[in-house]
């Protein structure tokens, strides 16, 4: 192999590893902490996604409440966004949130909790709007500094 053809290589190399690496630098759990308690939940999960390609970056925020309910989950939505509007790992982030009632202790499986989401979205994106349909709720980082009343 030529030299010049090794370079090129080796840099395709390098380049792919720092693109497959590229995993957000975001603490999830110390982020799941302060959002939770930040937005007066009885907790929260945050989760990097990287759906299709690992450059994708998706972020999931399970919202563990009490009230299930369409009004009272638009409440702990608009909380939410105020919090992630000025969160260091958060700002300037698309969302995607989930209302699931109870703690985290009680969903310790993340599988299941895949399946927990109360299917309260669409009523909830008519309130805040966004995106929403049946378990999740999906919010722009417009969504989110509108609702933070950033705009």
């Amino acid at each position: 192999m030529s030299r010049n053809r090794l370079w090129h290589a080796m840099a395709a190399t390098a380049v792919l590893a720092l693109i497959l690496t590229g995993c957000s630098g975001m603490n999830e759990k110390d982020v799941s902490d302060r959002l939770g308690r930040e937005a007066g939940l009885n907790g929260a999960l945050v989760e990097v996604q990287h759906p299709g390609l690992p450059t994708n970056e998706k972020i999931v925020v399970w919202m563990f409440v009490d009230d299930t309910s369409a009004p009272a989950v638009a409440d702990d939505v608009t909380r939410v966004a105020r919090v992630a509007a000025n969160d260091p790992d958060l700002a300037g982030k698309d969302l995607t949130l989930a209302a699931v009632e109870g703690s985290p202790a009680d969903h310790t499986d993340r599988v299941v909790l895949g399946s927990s989401g109360v299917p309260v979205m669409a009523a909830v994106a008519e309130t805040v709007g966004g995106r929403g349909a049946e378990e999740f709720l999906e919010l722009s980082a417009a969504d989110v500094r509108r609702l933070a009343g950033q705009q």
